[in-house]
């Protein structure tokens, strides 16, 4: 072999490995050749659960209609997986001060485990080290990440600009510019950090692309030269496979497909476009609505989605207990018990738990929920004709399940998009698993596996719950 092919092949092996290993998180890999799993995951959390009787449709299976408050997904219910009363049983384990109440149920819902300070021994995230205790109000973050991180962390690659892209809607009224999550977290003592400011949102996503949805030419520049430095990777591969025998040109070939696969992978810029109206001045948001603000915050994760800045996508609403939904009968029934939400939510002070008021403020983070699934099935992506949505694995899901009661026996989830191998159409009742099942579910979705290629069989706290819910795989 002469010295000066052996030097240019082994340039191209430098550049090209640096990039595969992105596909590998820390815990978990993309799994090979899954086809059609979902090339990001989008989570949408919002809090004190719904009315399950008027959430759950019909029946379980696939012949079903939607309950009155997950009617707005009508127009997507084939591509929608609905989950109905999955308990929250990892709570039970950290005692009775987990089981009732709202303290530390955000914050287990999608982690699947309790929070640090009740974790004794070396302090690892397992069953064997919990110490049954009352969730302390000064120190509540949990002792793993949730789900999103790490999935997230599997699918991130080099063509990504960030590895999430976080939003959040005030529910008091006007905005906030950032806030701590009570939802998500990439590891114990760190809180996702939201943006709770559209006009701020806007400016850091889409800085490099212009108002009339022209990338910035060192935008371009850039994503030009990740793409050349991929076609030089494979050409060295060619100049060196030439004299190598057939075992190390088979070495060689597997190896420049992933680089090929990288490439496939970043995303057509000339389809990406930004949402227009997003004011930036803070006096814009005077007395702005919940309504007002997921309306913006959708679309900005939406189009942030369809650019492909990340893999991840998060839409938290905060502050539930005076929201001003942007609903007038809402609003007015809010208004009616001191601008509280919480008793009306609670069915408290004389409300009803079907009371059409209770109902219509549950239905609204499912109405929100739809909206930004049509934005999504709005862009095309890919030459195939599919949308961002048909490509995105998209999660609503709350901290408590029936509203009623301060319980997490009953949570509801709903999967939409592309769920992989899960169900789509489909009604299923998860009260015999319970949410460290689903989480699992969730990651199987995702095309997710250990980096043995392993399917992974627990999320959450370890020693707990093992496998995924098999009644939501096809």
């Amino acid at each position: 072999m002469r010295r000066r092919r052996f030097l240019v092949g082994l340039g191209g092996l430098c550049v090209g490995l640096p990039l595969l290993r992105k596909f590998a998180g820390p815990e978990l890999a993309r799994a090979s050749g899954v086809d059609g799993a979902p090339k990001r995951i989008i989570m949408v959390a919002y809090q004190m659960g719904t009315h399950v009787p008027q959430w759950a449709p019909s029946a379980t299976g696939s012949n079903f209609t939607l309950g009155s408050i997950t009617a707005p997904v009508e127009p997507f219910v084939d591509r929608c997986l609905f989950v109905s009363n999955c308990p929250n049983e990892v709570l039970g384990v950290g005692g009775n001060g987990y089981v009732w109440g709202h303290p530390a149920k955000k914050e287990a819902v999608f982690t699947g485990t309790l929070m640090q300070h009740s974790f004794g021994g070396n302090g690892a995230n397992h069953v064997d080290n919990v110490i049954p205790s009352n969730p302390d109000p000064h120190q509540r973050t949990p002792n793993g990440p949730s789900v999103d991180h790490v999935i997230g962390q599997a699918l991130l690659t080099s063509a990504h600009h960030r590895p999430s892209v976080d939003l959040a809607v005030w529910g008091g009224g006007g905005v906030r510019q950032w806030e701590h999550s009570e939802f998500f977290y990439e590891g114990p003592s760190t809180p996702v950090t939201m943006s709770a400011h559209p006009g701020m949102a806007f400016a850091s996503l889409f800085n490099g692309i212009d108002p009339d949805g022209q990338i910035d030419e060192a935008f371009q520049a850039l994503q030009r030269r990740k793409k050349s430095v991929l076609d030089a990777v494979r050409d060295s591969f060619v100049d060196l496979r030439q004299g190598l025998d057939a075992q190390d040109r088979q070495v060689l070939d597997d190896h420049a497909d992933k680089i090929r696969q990288i490439e496939l992978d970043l995303p057509p810029l000339a389809s990406c476009t930004i949402p227009t109206d997003i004011a930036q001045a803070d006096e814009a948001y005077a007395g702005t609505t919940m309504m007002d603000l997921a309306d913006l915050q959708n679309r900005i994760l939406a189009h942030a989605m369809g650019c492909g800045i990340a893999p991840v996508g998060r839409l938290e609403y905060l502050d539930q207990q005076r929201p001003i939904f942007g609903i007038p009968s809402v609003d007015d029934a809010v208004a009616s018990v001191q601008d509280l939400h919480h008793p009306i939510v609670h069915a408290a002070d004389g409300w009803a738990p079907d009371a059409p008021a209770r109902v219509e403020g549950f239905r609204f983070f499912v109405q929100k929920f739809a909206d930004l699934l049509a934005h999504l099935d709005a862009m095309v992506e890919g030459p195939d004709g599919r949308t961002v949505l048909d490509n995105s694995l998209v999660v609503l899901g709350s901290d408590l399940g029936e509203g009623e009661g301060h319980g997490a026996f009953d949570l509801c989830f709903l999967v939409a998009g592309n769920s992989g191998p899960g169900r789509r159409g489909h009604h299923f009742d998860a009260r015999d698993y319970n949410v460290n099942h689903f989480l699992t579910s969730l990651i199987h979705m995702a095309g997710v596996t250990a980096p043995d290629g392993s399917p992974i069989q627990e999320f959450g706290l370890s020693g707990f719950a093992h496998g995924p819910i098999d009644g939501i795989s096809s």
